[in-house]
């Protein structure tokens, strides 16, 4: 392929192609490079595809979101062998040959292919097929809800929120996922006392593509019954061990299917490689103080939130935390500038507050009873109701009087 070509394709891209509707990992036995090279130049830049090529000495993969992408040759003949033997196993085969020849589509049958694409094919076919096979695995898979919690300007609580709103989301059919996502700076794990932490986030991230269900028990921590965390990874500030997108979506899906509801602390805002879990999260709990340089660095996150991540209002909640009603902001001055109709309040009460992040508690194993449980009891039913907020306009008002 000439290089005038692969810059005519890199231009082209897949921009008018539909999106996958969950990620998947393209594993691509392809002896002569008849299509590796095609693949590499116009798929690199999916968030939601993994390229990885295989020879026909790799053991073949297994899972549902593992697609096997065969191109015709000799010398893959003992792996038809073995796909034939192990045609009931977990894994998706799409096959490229020579369409005529019907005995070979007979056998990519029998080996278990959800697609036989002639060797002449576009690659919108494969593409096609590839978005037949994602909407298949999407619709087998419950996925969890995802809710992000952002710090409006630094410091205003957004981890303190995250580990309290996790734990009263808890019930007996709800186990509940708290994610880190800072690569370096995490306090999760700290705000919640875990000694023992195994795995973390970057580790999950770096083996998302090839991770099951077993692999991710081993990279979270058990933080309180019902509730887990996966927490952030000691790393240097050299680790040159970049994480894309790619690798997040990836992560986020499995976790999803794992788990009945997903917590993110994103207390240290959007980076590029995190921007799927805020394009997925179902919610996006704002959090901001009474102040003026606060409200100032609020609206510019909502800006980049609303025109660059396409997140619409009504996906986002601004919870003004440590509330006093005396201070000169007030909620109607932070509804005015922010644009923002749905705002919920945390008492301010930083005595207890910083007695629990001290200890490595929260506020309900300090004081079952303190306003601050109720708060965070209110805050959890008001985001678990989801979609019905919208059909019930008076229901922020009934659970917060304002």
């Amino acid at each position: 392929m000439t290089d005038a070509k692969i810059v005519e394709l890199e231009r082209e891209g897949l921009q008018a192609m539909p999106a996958l509707s969950c990620p998947l990992q393209l594993n691509v036995m392809d002896p002569d490079e008849r299509l590796w090279p095609l693949l590499k130049v116009r798929l690199h830049n999916s968030s939601q595809l993994q390229l990885k090529r295989l020879s026909d000495q790799d053991f073949l993969p297994k899972g549902d979101r593992q697609v096997l992408l065969m191109v015709d040759h000799p010398l893959l003949a003992p792996v038809y062998d073995e796909l034939e033997r192990k045609a009931g196993e977990s894994r998706s085969l799409i096959f490229v040959g020579d369409a005529q020849n019907t005995g070979l589509v007979r056998r990519a049958m029998r080996m278990g292919a959800a697609d036989f694409l002639p060797s002449d094919s576009e690659l919108v076919e494969l593409w096609s097929a590839l978005v037949r096979i994602s909407a298949r695995v999407s619709a087998s898979v419950s996925l969890a809800p995802v809710t992000v919690v952002i710090n409006g300007k630094g410091g205003s609580g957004a981890s303190f929120v995250c580990a309290n709103l996790g734990h009263s989301f808890r019930d007996e059919d709800e186990k509940v996922l708290l994610l880190d996502a800072s690569r370096h700076y995490g306090s999760l794990a700290d705000y919640l006392n875990i000694r023992e932490k195994q795995g973390g986030l970057h580790d999950a991230l770096q083996r998302a593509g090839e991770m099951d269900a077993m692999a991710l028990a081993g990279m979270v921590s058990k933080a309180r019954d019902g509730m887990d965390v996966m927490p952030a990874s000691v790393l240097p500030l050299h680790d040159e061990n970049a994480v894309t997108a790619r690798q997040c979506a990836q992560l986020l899906h499995l976790i999803r299917g794992q788990y009945q509801r997903v917590v993110v602390d994103m207390s240290r805002g959007p980076e590029a490689w995190n921007l799927p879990l805020l394009e997925n999260a179902e919610q996006v709990l704002v959090v901001m103080q009474q102040s003026l340089s606060a409200l100032r660095e609020t609206i510019f996150l909502l800006r980049q939130l609303r025109h660059e991540l396409g997140i619409g209002k009504e996906r986002i909640l601004l919870l003004v935390n440590r509330y006093d009603k005396k201070k000169d902001v007030s909620l109607q001055e932070i509804e005015k500038a922010t644009e923002i109709k749905r705002i919920v309040t945390l008492v301010n009460d930083f005595a207890m507050a910083e007695t629990c992040t001290d200890l490595g508690r929260l506020v309900a194993e300090e004081k079952r009873n303190h306003k601050l449980v109720d708060g965070f009891s209110h805050l959890a039913q008001a985001l678990r109701l989801g979609k019905e907020r919208d059909e019930k306009p008076g229901l922020f008002k009934r659970l917060f009087g304002h």
